[in-house]
């Protein structure tokens, strides 16, 4: 799934379970963290010679080890919760692995593994019926994701934005405030 996907997949299931923004912040961010190891993209696309995210996306931040590591560092910066705040983060980081197993296949049909064990191994694990990035059932799940996040803008004048900054999702709450007020 894309990163998109992932975040508000992560942020959905931190609204409900903690109290604090920071919380829920560092939960939200621990289910996109895995996709950090694919940052050599950008490093690949500068460079034109090196080929750092084939090498290393669904390596490095995707493995059990990362997952634990995450979920340890998001409870060491937790003000309150914070065994609450390392279960959410460890659970969130397998369900951006289980996301990725079961929706990532690339438009030419590859499979991209997961190297969940990586270092101690180097096996990837598949899916015989992953779906295509792109595919409606994707887009399909963005589109239920979007409806819930609209759910809580609405009921709860809360928004995923506030993972990234107070500011934002503050400003998000005034734009969705403005529009009712001038559609009265």
């Amino acid at each position: 799934m894309a990163p998109g996907a992932h975040l508000l997949i992560s942020w959905l299931a931190t609204v409900e379970v903690f109290k604090e923004r920071r919380e829920r912040a560092l939960v939200t961010l621990c289910g996109v963290a895995p996709d950090l190891d694919g940052i050599g993209l950008v490093v690949d696309l500068i460079t034109g010679t090196t080929s750092y995210y084939v090498k290393y996306h669904h390596y490095l931040g995707h493995s059990i080890i990362s997952a634990f590591l995450l979920a340890t560092l998001a409870s060491c910066f937790a003000k309150s919760q914070k065994a609450l705040v390392w279960l959410g983060s460890l659970f969130v980081v397998h369900l951006h692995v289980l996301c990725d197993l079961v929706g990532s296949r690339g438009p030419d049909g590859y499979q991209w593994p997961i190297y969940y064990f990586y270092p101690l191994s180097s096996k990837g694990l598949t899916w015989h019926g992953q779906w295509e990035l792109n595919a409606w059932q994707n887009q399909l799940i963005m589109l239920l994701l979007f409806m819930l996040c609209a759910y809580y803008l609405v009921a709860r004048k809360i928004t995923f934005l506030e993972a990234f900054s107070t500011r934002l999702d503050k400003a998000a709450i005034g734009l969705y405030e403005t529009y009712l007020s001038k559609n009265k």
